[in-house]
């Protein structure tokens, strides 16, 4: 008989709670399609053994976490606890796996990983060579329960966290002299050319100084790195938010951080408190057009984008190679140029100024929605992977 039985876990608390939404998304998406799904929650100062003892040694389809914390759990005969999981399990990877180092390091046999982008999914294959598979699969998407007319057409919404880059050149001025000079100089190369990811942008620094890394140094220093990539996108966030005002065009910002952001425009910007990631989609629902600014995403989709179509609001988002593959500018989605600012001011003002082209996007991308990223669909989809692996 066919094992109907599934586990999502949320070991850990991402931003806006994301972690513990997805889990409940994709647990709900399982059982819909008739598997019986258990949900394990994990909170900071719980007896861990005595929550997660219960799963050991029984049998699921598949079993799944995000960000997970649970690759690093080690009993005291050196055993993982992954390992006495009876059911392939995926960590979905929510960012660069440059972030996750500790996790991804493991030992573990039964660890297989979920990454947004084909060059995370990449790296991850050749810099831990010990995953037992690497998958790319973007997130799904919600809809929101508002579904009336919309309530704003002349700005845009930007949601998401902001920091800005005086603070993170103070996290990179504590680390050594050495480091803090290659990070510079990476930071420098994927300014000047946006689509340039940082594991290659470290790969031309080492060879142009005859630098050989093994695969574990180098994903080490990559990890010891990660200012670049919050710097990176905390630049190119910047400036897609002040071209857009520079522009006389009425932006929102929904998230953490927006109250630092300084800008001679101030009379086009408005900022609006961090809400939990489940009342997202019910802020998306009301605005016409989302803008998506995330270039640190070279080769993947952002779940910001698959929420605006979703919820029928036009997606302004900086085009790459996978993007452009998937979806048609102006089809789907609408594509700017992060080395040609002014391709952003074209767009929104484009979006803004014609309803029928709105109309258009919102409509096509709902049906690509519907058909490729519901939470349904990344259930079908991982319990096929999950199919791959089983023991």
């Amino acid at each position: 008989m066919k094992n109907r039985r599934v586990l999502v876990f949320s070991s850990r608390e991402i931003c806006y709670y994301s972690g513990n939404f997805f889990a409940n998304q994709l647990a709900s998406a399982f059982e819909e399609l008739g598997y019986w799904a258990e949900l394990c929650e994990l909170s900071d100062g719980e007896d861990f053994d005595r929550k997660l003892t219960p799963y050991m040694e029984q049998e699921y389809a598949v079993i799944v976490d995000f960000n997970s914390l649970l690759p690093r759990l080690v009993f005291d005969d050196g055993s993982y606890y992954l390992d006495h999981l009876n059911g392939p399990f995926f960590d979905y990877i929510l960012d660069h796996p440059l972030f996750h180092y500790a996790g991804l390091t493991s030992d573990a046999a039964n660890l297989h990983v979920l990454v947004l982008d084909e060059l995370h999914q990449t790296y991850a294959q050749k810099y831990y060579p010990k995953l037992s598979g690497v998958h790319m699969l973007p997130l799904g998407a919600t809809q929101a329960v508002y579904q009336d007319r919309k309530l704003h057409a002349d700005r845009i919404l930007f949601l998401g966290t902001y920091d800005t880059t005086e603070h993170v050149k103070s996290l990179i001025e504590q680390a050594p002299a050495r480091r803090q000079a290659v990070m510079r100089q990476l930071i420098e190369r994927r300014i000047a050319q946006p689509l340039l990811p940082m594991e290659e942008a470290f790969l031309d620094y080492l060879r142009e100084r005859d630098i050989n890394l093994s695969a574990e140094a180098f994903a080490l220093a990559m990890n010891e790195m990660y200012p670049v990539d919050a710097y990176v996108r905390d630049y190119f966030r910047e400036k897609a938010v002040e071209e857009l005002l520079g522009g006389h065009i009425p932006v929102v910002a929904v998230g953490e951080g927006w109250e630092k952001f300084k800008t001679p425009h101030r009379q086009f910007f408005a900022t609006e408190k961090a809400v939990t990631f489940s009342l997202s989609f019910e802020k998306i629902a009301r605005e016409s057009v989302l803008l998506n600014a995330f270039p640190v995403f070279h080769h993947g989709m952002h779940d910001r984008i698959a929420a605006g179509m979703a919820n029928r609001t036009a997606v302004l988002t900086d085009r790459n190679p996978y993007l452009e593959k998937h979806f048609t500018d102006e089809k789907q989605l609408c594509f700017y140029d992060l080395n040609r600012p002014k391709s952003l001011l074209e767009k929104a003002d484009r979006l803004l100024s014609d309803a029928a082209l709105r109309e258009k996007i919102v409509c096509e991308a709902y049906e690509n929605y519907k058909q490729n990223h519901t939470w349904k669909r990344r259930a079908e989809q991982i319990l096929k992977l999950a199919a791959l692996y089983r023991r």
